[in-house]
């Protein structure tokens, strides 16, 4: 799947010097009172369309600026909390591993420390649940097999999101899609869903949210023109987890895995929630929310024969020493960009920037005696990469299908214009309280000049 604002000093040493007994008993009770209704006050006319993930390894240093700078305009936060590591070890926290029970083992002292600065902040903090380790393939599903299992993992989450004061979870369960195999789909389907509908039950008991991630698909509508079940993954009934859910966040983005291309097409994002949305109904339309990527990758270009596209005199049986794709950051793309006088051209129908650049990199191949011989060469490579125009293509289509609003990978890589191109999307009270009030002398030569 990253600092508290600064004081207005002249401010406050002018209010204090006025009247400073007065003053730092009313500092002393906005603080209590501030721990005690920040959240309910931060999310006050707060938007909840903006919505995305940050990685455990994300300081909280980082994750506050984020909030920081999107204001009102960031309502929820998916973070990586706990993991899947077996049947005996079914819910770890990240950043602890699988503690004994002496330990602290529904969260640590960083994860808190993020989420309730979030959370001051008004910003509803998810802790997700992932299954991303391909050698568990099965596992889960072999483990959600019976009732007492699924109801024991429901228990767990819930009274570990009760303890962990988060105000909901997140399951992110991939492998049942990517590496369990399409053949136990129909095995694994009514597993997740009973699971699902007891985890609801019980987080909805405590008043705490649950969000389900899934993969987009490739294809979400058939031939005839019917949305397919899970937009292709037909492990995940959308339409059966959508009455024990909050949110369905669909993972629009990776479309491009092994080869240059988009990572998440905004035209093929608008045809998954065209057929979330014919799954769920227009009730629960609201539940949905699309995918959208703030990163990129760099891969190296074939040819037709699936050789390395090199420059120059180079071995058709040349092959790099350095990974085949490299993910980038917006930051990190624009800057290679730079680097090779490059210049990203906007793709409309992706809504995606690319570019290709020229690399020299070492690599090597084998000759007829299996020999290995190592040289450099040039070598061409392309980069996709989603920015702050992908995230508008991405608003527009919350706005068009009127559903909940957008997930992203990962709020820690954002463009730098991110905010500012959402905002406009957002429900005005949410855009505007974001914007700073003009100082005194600003704000009289406005009226003068209105008048």
């Amino acid at each position: 799947m990253n600092k508290d604002e600064p004081m207005n000093t002249a401010r406050t040493r002018g209010r204090w010097a006025a009247a400073p007994v007065v003053s730092v008993v009313a500092v002393a009770l906005a603080v209590v009172l501030g721990l005690c209704q920040a959240p309910e006050a931060q999310a006050a006319g707060r938007s909840r369309a903006v919505s995305g993930w940050f990685g455990y390894w994300t300081s909280t240093s980082d994750v506050l600026s984020v909030a920081r700078r999107g204001g009102t305009a960031l309502g929820e936060a998916n973070i990586f909390w706990w993991e899947y590591r077996g049947q005996g070890a079914t819910v770890c926290t990240s950043t602890l591993g699988c503690p004994t029970t002496s330990a602290t083992p529904w969260a640590s002292s960083d994860l808190l420390r993020t989420a309730r600065g979030l959370q001051r902040r008004g910003v509803l903090v998810y802790a997700t649940h992932t299954d991303l380790d391909s050698a568990m393939a099965g596992s889960l599903s072999d483990y959600l097999a019976t009732p007492r299992n699924r109801r024991t993992i429901a228990q767990r989450l819930t009274g570990w999101a009760v303890r962990a004061g988060v105000d909901g979870v997140d399951l992110d369960w991939e492998n049942f899609a990517f590496n369990d195999g399409a053949a136990s789909w129909r095995r694994t389907r009514p597993r997740l869903t009973d699971t699902v509908r007891r985890l609801g039950k019980k987080l909805h008991a405590h008043k705490l949210r649950l969000s389900v991630t899934v993969p987009g698909g490739y294809e979400p509508f058939s031939d005839n023109g019917t949305p397919k079940m899970g937009g292709g993954y037909s492990v995940y009934d959308w339409k059966a987890l959508a009455p024990h859910i909050d949110r369905l966040r669909l993972m629009t983005y990776d479309y491009s895995w092994d080869r240059p291309g988009p990572i998440g097409p905004n035209d093929w994002a608008g045809r998954v929630v065209r057929s979330a949305v014919a799954q769920l109904g227009r009730a629960q339309r609201k539940k949905v929310y699309v995918g959208l990527h703030q990163y990129g990758k760099s891969w190296y270009l074939r040819d037709s024969a699936d050789d390395y596209v090199t420059v120059g005199k180079c071995d058709d049986r040349w092959v790099p020493d350095e990974a085949d794709a490299v993910a980038l950051s917006p930051t990190e793309a624009r800057s290679v960009a730079r680097s090779y006088g490059q210049r990203p051209r906007f793709d409309r129908t992706s809504r995606e920037f690319t570019f290709t650049y020229t690399k020299t990199v070492n690599g090597h191949w084998y000759n007829s005696k299996d020999r290995r011989r190592n040289r450099e060469c040039q070598v061409r490579k392309q980069v996709w990469f989603g920015g702050a125009a992908t995230a508008a293509g991405r608003m527009q289509l919350v706005r068009r299908y009127r559903i909940g609003g957008i997930a992203v990978w990962n709020l820690a890589s954002l463009d730098g214009r991110f905010f500012p191109v959402v905002r406009p999307y957002l429900p005005a009270k949410a855009a505007n309280k974001n914007k700073k009030k003009p100082s005194g002398k600003k704000r009289t030569q406005r009226i003068i000049a209105a008048r």
